[in-house]
Formats: C-alpha cells, structure tokens, sequence
C-alpha cells in the first residue's frame, strides 16, 4: 500500500468519522457548536490530515525516513523575501479582488457580514491559524502533493490534490456553526483549488511545507480579519475565487518556464 493512498484512507476515516458523527449529533439536538465535547470531536477532525501525514510517513520508511519528512516540515533556510510573501500575498489578493470587485460595483466596502477588525489583530490571529488549518500541510503538500507529482505533472497534481482537500471539507456544510455551513460548495471547492495551485507553487519552489504552513495560517487569518468578498454576493464571489485560480495558475505556469529555460541551457 503506497505512501498516498495510505494517507488519503487515514486522513478520511478520522476527519469524516469526526464531522460526519458532530453532524448527526447536532442535527438530533444531542450536541451544539461551542460546547466542549463539540469542540474536542471537531479539533480531532481538523487535525486528520496531520496525523495521517504521520501514519503515511511511518508506513513506508523504505520510501524514505521520518527525518526526511521533518527535514522538509522545518526547513526554514529560505530566502528571506520567501517569508514576506507567504504572509502577504493572501491579504494582497483578498485587497485585490475586493478592490476590482468595488470598482465594478462602484461600492466602498462590500460588507462582508462582520466588522473589518483592525489590521493589526493580524497578529494576534497568526499563531491561531497555524493550529486551525495551517497544520493540515503536513499531509496535504508534505505527503499528497509531492506523491501525486509521481505520477502526474505538477499543475495537474495540484488541482487533483485540490479537489480531494475540497471534498475532504464536505461535513462542514452540513454542520451548525462551521464557518462553511450553509454555504455554496462549487465557490468553496474553486477557491480551495486554486489555493492548492499556489502552495504548489510554494511547495515547489522551496521544499518547505513549513511555509506553507505559514500561507495556510496568513490566508486564514485574512478571512477571519472580514477581508475580501464574502460568499453571498453572487458573482463577485466568483470572481474572488477566479481571481485566486488565476494567480495561481500564473504563478505554476512562470515557474515551469523558468524551469524549462534552465533545463535547455543545461543540455
């Protein structure tokens, strides 16, 4: 049984067994949002993808060792600029697309259903995220990404990867008090693609699931500051989430280039 399928099985049967069993929970009156063993079931789920990445990863050492995994997990020698990015360029794009979005609508501010909280509670969100979402990359770009790249090219990994990470998700719109709940899955599942075409991007750019871990956190924290389009506004949040699957597809698309160049002047 190969590295991918065995932490796709694994991180499946625990975040669904999770979700899907607070979903008939809630649904029957038995549990709510917010109470402890709610939350405790819940932050198990979540954290599926982490520990599955671990099961994969001690499954096949013969692949290669744990030390290898945590080689990539904690590589922080990078560029510096590298770290400035993955903080910036999920609040650069929510600006971006909220600024076209207002340009065509002629709007100020589109509200987004909660108040805009002051930019530097940023900060204070970060950390936050890193443990709500941002954990997820140790099975999603650290074990999924890399194994889907094995047998198909880089950009087409990344949307297959995409799309199991979006449907990975599906519990939560079924689920009181998820921020997903009741929520249209088609503009959730484009916009996870395309931020699965950007952390491969990341990914393969620097080895570092470490980074993008970060990007995960930084682009989590942006949603929850109220930036951006929210989901209710029709096709201005299509065109959110096109803009996000363009950025992406550019980003993948420059770098298969460079890469190509520097193949050609090699040979």
């Amino acid at each position: 049984m190969n590295r991918l399928r065995i932490y796709l099985t694994t991180t499946f049967c625990i975040t669904w067994t999770c979700w899907w069993s607070l979903v008939l929970l809630t649904h029957t009156g038995t549990i709510a949002y917010g109470q402890p063993f709610f939350m405790v079931i819940y932050m198990t789920g979540g954290l599926g993808p982490t520990i599955a990445a671990y099961v994969a990863v001690l499954a096949t050492p013969v692949q290669s060792p744990l030390r290898e995994f945590h080689a990539r997990l904690f590589r922080w020698r990078v560029a510096w600029w590298w770290y400035v990015l993955v903080l910036a360029l999920p609040v650069a794009l929510a600006l971006v697309s909220l600024a076209l979005a207002s340009l065509i609508e002629a709007h100020p501010r589109l509200s987004t259903g909660m108040p805009v909280l002051p930019w530097y509670m940023f900060f204070a969100l970060f950390p936050v995220m890193i443990l709500g979402g941002g954990l997820e990359e140790l099975g999603w770009r650290g074990v999924a990404q890399p194994e889907t790249e094995r047998l198909i090219a880089r950009p087409a990994a990344a949307v297959l990867v995409g799309l199991i990470w979006a449907v990975w998700h599906l519990p939560l719109f079924f689920l009181p008090g998820a921020g997903q709940y009741g929520t249209n899955f088609f503009m959730f599942l484009l916009g996870v693609v395309g931020n699965a075409l950007i952390l491969a991007w990341i990914y393969g750019r620097t080895s570092s699931i470490l980074l993008c871990i970060f990007f995960h956190a930084s682009f989590n924290a942006t949603a929850a500051l109220g930036l951006g389009i929210p989901g209710g506004k029709g096709w201005l949040s299509t065109l959110n989430v096109c803009f996000g699957l363009l950025a992406g597809a550019l980003l993948l698309a420059v770098a298969s280039v460079k890469s190509d160049k520097a193949a050609t002047i090699n040979l």
